[in-house]
């Protein structure tokens, strides 16, 4: 955070079934913690397909998206980024498929009334 002074940073949903995910998200939020004369003003939490879908009751808080940016332009990239995975990926009906990811991209879309969209959980901003 010194060497970068980012204004926003993003880290995967702290309520994430992966546990590498959630003590990344612990480090994460501690090294962007709102003291005197950081550079960060905003943080968001985004899900990970298979990770924060899968976390069971009990695990952490749920994700609640209140941030979405459209992406319906870019929904072909986003896919050939996620084949990049290679192995990581999975074949339908697996959460972390291609085919479930633009599933999902529509389906948050739909909630905001685009075709695609990423959502995100506006953990803290300062304005």
């Amino acid at each position: 955070v010194r060497a970068h002074a980012p204004s926003t940073v993003y880290v995967s949903h702290g309520g994430n079934l992966n546990i590498d995910h959630q003590n990344a998200f612990r480090a994460a939020v501690t090294a962007v913690r709102p003291v005197p004369g950081s550079s960060v003003r905003a943080v968001y939490a985004y899900e990970v397909q298979s990770s924060t879908d899968w976390a069971p009751a009990g695990a952490g808080a749920a994700f609640a998206p209140t941030e979405f940016v459209d992406i319906t332009e870019y929904l072909d990239l986003k896919f050939e980024c996620l084949a990049l995975y290679g192995d990581e990926m999975r074949p339908p009906p697996h959460a972390r498929s291609i085919e479930s990811a633009g599933a999902l991209a529509q389906r948050r879309g739909a909630t905001v009334g685009c075709g695609a969209a990423e959502a995100f959980q506006l953990l803290r901003r300062i304005v």
